[in-house]
């Protein structure tokens, strides 16, 4: 195992920053379940629902699971749906993993240009209990699209190299770097 020190720069810096990932996904579930009780409380215990607890618990939601897909989880840990590539031998698993990887990246980049009109557009609304401008909350879904195009790009060129999402740990134990 390698020590912190001896990592190249760019392999420590990923990793302080998907720590840090990591760190803000925490704040958002426990801001969620924190809003979730406070909500529990005003409606049964002393009947006064509020409208910003829902409102915030919402938020946190969205923006927990795609800043997740986005920042936190590896590509070792996606759920993918393999029966068909699980049955065929190793170079049929590259070219389709290959062949995927572009799909996604051609159809993401396809959609930018409208989803960011979306988002840019949505500067004219709010949310109704907080008042928060929708292009704000909507915003995650940009560094979502542009996560996943580098996430998938990455895999692509791995797969041409000759290595797999699924290829065992490398033999100091180290995880892929994306």
């Amino acid at each position: 195992m390698h020590s912190t020190s001896s990592l190249p720069l760019a392999l420590r810096l990923l990793r302080w920053l998907r720590l840090g990932a990591n760190h803000v996904q925490v704040v958002m579930m426990a801001t969620m379940f924190v809003s979730f009780i406070l909500q529990i409380m005003f409606r049964y215990v002393f009947n006064k629902p509020v409208a910003w607890t829902e409102e915030i618990c919402v938020i946190t939601w969205i923006w927990g699971i795609l800043w997740g897909a986005s920042f936190v989880m590896s590509n070792r840990e996606d759920i993918r749906f393999d029966v068909l590539i699980g049955q065929v031998p190793r170079e049929v698993k590259r070219w389709f993993t290959v062949v995927v990887s572009v799909s996604v990246v051609v159809i993401l980049v396809g959609s930018m240009p409208s989803a960011w009109s979306y988002v840019t557009f949505m500067k004219v609304e709010s949310t109704a209990s907080l008042g928060i401008r929708m292009d704000h909350l909507f915003s995650i879904y940009i560094a979502f699209v542009v996560a996943m195009v580098v996430r998938h790009l990455y895999i692509g060129i791995e797969a041409l190299r000759g290595r797999l999402y699924d290829d065992p740990l490398t033999t100091d134990g180290a995880k892929d770097p994306v």
